[in-house]
């Protein structure tokens, strides 16, 4: 007789899918991707499988990367923004929590952030088979079961909460480079307006972010010089205006070397 394994830690027995044809794969349209949701009425594990960037959780700020994953409970503000590399691709899930057949609605460790599975391989392969069951769509009880097990395995492992959250000086600088980064006249005002010496923040957002403070802020810019170009009939100088360049052919060349291409040629290929 085979040993018997013992069934991850889960704190519900069950779960009822949410919006069932929108779920499986949610790969971003595009680079400068950003989300944003004023809370829903259920709880969304969301992980992500590819490409880095953040996630701010009412008041608190998250790394994403490969492997990291959260679950939201119902009515949380949330945010997310890619910022450099390869796009963000994510997997995502909304679903309530049964327990002996019946909804709950709160849920003692949730809502669970920052956490990292084992293996991202096996996350993988597991969501490729949620993925298979999701397309047939008369396998409703099926595919609840294996969502609820993979849930179940995520928040099972032990050590899965790193010290994931940010320190609310480098998410302020996020927000700032992000929100306004026109604003940023140097990265040397922004260490002074929080507080420390610039090779101290240089430092600090380098090891939490993994890039350094002014490529950030440089990949900010071009991101807002992006959307001006696909959005607006703002001429290559006004936008270099707009995002406080003085000079429009180092503005031009940064955009060259970061996008691969010349703003005119960029906006000449939306057309």
């Amino acid at each position: 007789m085979p040993p018997q394994v013992k069934p991850p830690h889960c704190s519900f027995n069950s779960i009822e899918v949410v919006d069932r044809p929108w779920f499986p794969y949610l790969c971003t349209e595009v680079e400068h991707w950003e989300w944003r949701t004023s809370g829903d009425g259920h709880y969304n594990f969301w992980m992500a499988l590819s490409g880095e960037g953040y996630l701010r959780c009412e008041t608190q700020t998250f790394r994403i990367f490969p492997g990291a994953f959260f679950i939201f409970s119902p009515q949380q503000k949330i945010s997310a923004a890619h910022y450099s590399g390869a796009r963000i691709t994510r997997f995502s899930a909304h679903f309530h929590p049964i327990q002996n057949g019946q909804r709950i609605t709160h849920i003692k460790d949730f809502p669970l952030l920052g956490g990292e599975v084992h293996s991202l391989s096996l996350a993988q392969r597991q969501i490729d088979v949620i993925m298979r069951i999701a397309l047939r769509r008369d396998d409703d009880a099926v595919l609840a079961q294996k969502l609820h097990e993979f849930i179940a395995q995520c928040t099972g492992q032990t050590g899965i909460i790193a010290e994931g959250a940010l320190n609310e000086r480098i998410s302020e600088a996020l927000r700032i480079f992000r929100e306004a980064p026109a604003s940023v006249e140097s990265i040397t005002q922004v260490a002074q307006q929080l507080g420390v010496s610039r090779s101290h923040f240089d430092r600090e957002f380098t090891q939490q972010i993994g890039q350094a403070p002014k490529q950030f802020l440089i990949n900010c810019k071009m991101i807002e010089a992006r959307r001006y170009l696909e959005s607006s009939h703002l001429r290559v100088g006004e936008i270099a205006e707009a995002l406080g360049y003085k000079d429009i052919y180092f503005f031009s060349r940064q955009f060259k070397q970061l996008v691969g291409k010349s703003p005119m040629q960029y906006r000449k290929e939306l057309q």
